[in-house]
């Protein structure tokens, strides 16, 4: 697992988890946020997205500064998501979902609620 503190951020354990999921490392995510190519107002009121390419993937960290001016490190993700990775497992069902026909929908269903498949 990654550091609670690491250059110059506190981060989340949310955000150590999805870096953990999405198989890729802290200093990735700390140049995103370090030295990003761009940045722009989150979702959440105070949070900023900072994304930063590297090769074929774009990196985005949501971070916020705390009342004591401290920044605060709360997710982060790439995409297109890591082979492997959670997010790519979940991207892939998503899109055989998408494409099966009517039974191969049920049976996807049918296969999640059973608990054979995760996703």
């Amino acid at each position: 697992m990654g550091q609670v503190y690491y250059k110059g951020a506190i981060w989340t354990n949310h955000a150590l988890d999805r870096l953990r999921d999405r198989g890729f490392t802290q200093d990735v995510a700390s140049q995103a946020f370090n030295n990003p190519d761009s940045s722009a107002a989150g979702r959440e009121s105070g949070t900023t997205l900072y994304k930063k390419r590297f090769d074929k993937s774009l990196v985005t960290v949501v971070a916020k500064q705390n009342e004591k001016g401290e920044w605060l490190i709360l997710s982060c993700w790439s995409d297109p998501p890591i082979k492997g990775s959670e997010d790519d497992k979940r991207k892939s069902a998503y899109k055989n979902y998408h494409q099966a026909s009517g039974m191969g929908k049920i049976w996807i269903i049918l296969k999640r609620q059973l608990g054979i498949s995760r996703y």
